[in-house]
């Protein structure tokens, strides 16, 4: 799945520069998650080009701010928001009109989500409304954490929750069944399952050597354990990935 930026979101002033700044660093931060290893659905970010010498607050331009940041880091990692995003290589002809702004980006994002600055207060919602070719279109909107929240099973956000009949040691149960081990710790099971793969409709990780799988228990919360006996056809798509 691809997001976009939502470009009408650039096109609306902060009163002053202060709070300009602030929203841009929120900004910031919901792009760096949504772009980590931790949302397994999203694939990239897109964007068009955005118009870094339009004014985001009164007499202060984005690339000032750009210029302004305190750090390198700040600063290259804006510069690669504003100017380093992908774009899609088949715009929709139809834009997606929220009020009287439209935009082509938002449209092509229809079916997926749209990352907004929170310069006004309609995108501070979780849901844009709006209109596209003459039909009402809803778009999932991500400006805030309580977003990345609200929509984790849709970004594909895993947590992994432990399971305690899974020791450290494989062992035999009560009723004389084989149960797997699960020797990582909670944080390595975490990782792992942060880049973990489907495989017909199964999750599968690779670490040190030791094939795990992850059964999804309930929502978005899974738990993990070794298995070392899977297909080979299975293995050798687990292997084909870069875990190490």
């Amino acid at each position: 799945m691809i997001v976009v930026i939502n470009d009408l979101s650039f096109e609306r002033k902060f009163s002053n520069r202060n709070e300009a700044i602030r929203k841009v660093h929120q900004w910031m931060d919901i792009c760096k998650e949504i772009e980590s290893q931790e949302t397994t659905a999203v694939e990239e970010i897109y964007s068009v080009m955005l118009n870094t010498s339009a004014e985001i607050a009164p007499d202060y331009p984005l690339i000032q701010m750009v210029k302004e940041f305190e750090t390198r880091d700040e600063r290259r990692y804006l510069i690669h928001l504003l100017t380093n995003l992908g774009q899609p290589k088949n715009m929709p002809q139809d834009p997606f009109c929220l009020k009287e702004e439209c935009s082509y980006i938002c449209s092509w994002a229809k079916e997926a989500a749209a990352i907004s600055l929170e310069s006004d207060l309609l995108f501070g919602e979780s849901i844009l409304d709006g209109i596209v070719k003459q039909e009402k279109v809803s778009i999932k909107n991500i400006s805030k954490q309580e977003h990345i929240q609200l929509y984790e099973e849709f970004l594909g956000i895993r947590h992994y929750e432990a399971n305690k009949k899974h020791r450290r040691q494989p062992y035999i149960d009560a009723a004389g069944r084989y149960v797997d081990a699960m020797d990582l710790s909670d944080m390595e099971a975490q990782e792992l399952l942060n880049h973990a793969i489907e495989i017909e409709g199964n999750i599968y990780g690779k670490r040190n050597g030791q094939y795990y799988s992850f059964q999804r228990h309930h929502d978005n919360y899974y738990h993990g354990y070794q298995n070392n006996d899977l297909e080979l056809h299975i293995k050798n798509k687990i292997d084909a990935e870069c875990w190490e």
